[in-house]
């Protein structure tokens, strides 16, 4: 076993070095918790996301009509006079 310094001085010191290593520890072990936490929340929101957009495409009653609805959406515009080059 390590000999205790007898200076009150250097004892302090040295708890205080020890104190100053777990608190680095603790913020370090902190921080991966609110990592785990968000990790969870994120995957929360996104089965929540893929359920909500699997009651939308449920409900819609025709996927053609969806499929045309997003195309004329996200799609250039066709202008009068615009057609097939071939």
């Amino acid at each position: 076993m390590s000999e205790q310094p007898t200076d009150p001085a250097l004892r302090a010191r040295l708890l205080r070095l020890l104190a100053s290593a777990h608190r680095k520890r603790a913020a370090e072990l902190d921080m991966a918790a609110a990592a785990a936490e968000a990790g969870g929340a994120m995957q929360h929101l996104a089965d929540i996301i893929t359920a909500g957009e699997a009651r939308d495409i449920a409900e819609h009653p025709d996927l053609a009509e969806l499929n045309v609805q997003l195309d004329g959406f996200y799609d250039d515009p066709v202008r009068p006079g615009d057609g097939p080059t071939t």
